[in-house]
């Protein structure tokens, strides 16, 4: 078997300029889109350790508060114990109105920062996949606003 020198020279330098071609006009573009989703998704992965660090915060406030609870419901059952001999009746009402009024309020509190936050994370994630996909799907927008409509469905749930 013989080697074309020609031949091979000439397969080197049509490779070779293949090769410079795909750089110069695709491959660029290319790392640049990876080097942009790689940063996207960085930024998702941050948004989620954001919420997942504040919802740990949000069960310790509300942990918190249901502690405060107790200790004020505690105090008010006490005092009314000790005024029990003179107004019994009243005064443990009063009090067993009053902690159950500040009970609802913690609960409520609680619930409307656990709400908040997850409306906040729903949000931060639906604009940024949103960023993600348009980037993602920039040519073809009928195969976008499909794979929005399922991402949002999704969260929803």
């Amino acid at each position: 078997m013989e080697i074309n020198v020609g031949v091979l020279v000439a397969q080197l330098i049509n490779f070779a300029l293949i090769l410079f071609l795909f750089k110069k006009f695709v491959g660029d573009s290319i790392t640049k889109a990876l080097l942009a989703r790689r940063a996207e998704l960085a930024k998702a992965e941050d948004a989620t350790k954001v919420y997942e660090e504040t919802l740990v915060k949000a069960a310790e406030e509300k942990k918190l508060l249901i502690e405060e609870w107790l200790v004020h419901k505690n105090k008010l059952i006490e005092e009314a114990k000790q005024a029990a001999t003179q107004k019994a009746d009243g005064i443990i009402a009063s009090a067993e109105k009053s902690a159950a009024r500040i009970a609802s309020q913690a609960e409520d509190k609680a619930t409307k920062l656990e709400t908040e936050l997850k409306k906040w994370f729903v949000d931060g994630v639906k604009k940024t996949t949103h960023v993600v996909v348009k980037k993602l799907f920039e040519k073809n927008v009928a195969l976008q606003e499909k794979y929005l409509d399922e991402l949002v469905q999704e969260f929803a749930k």
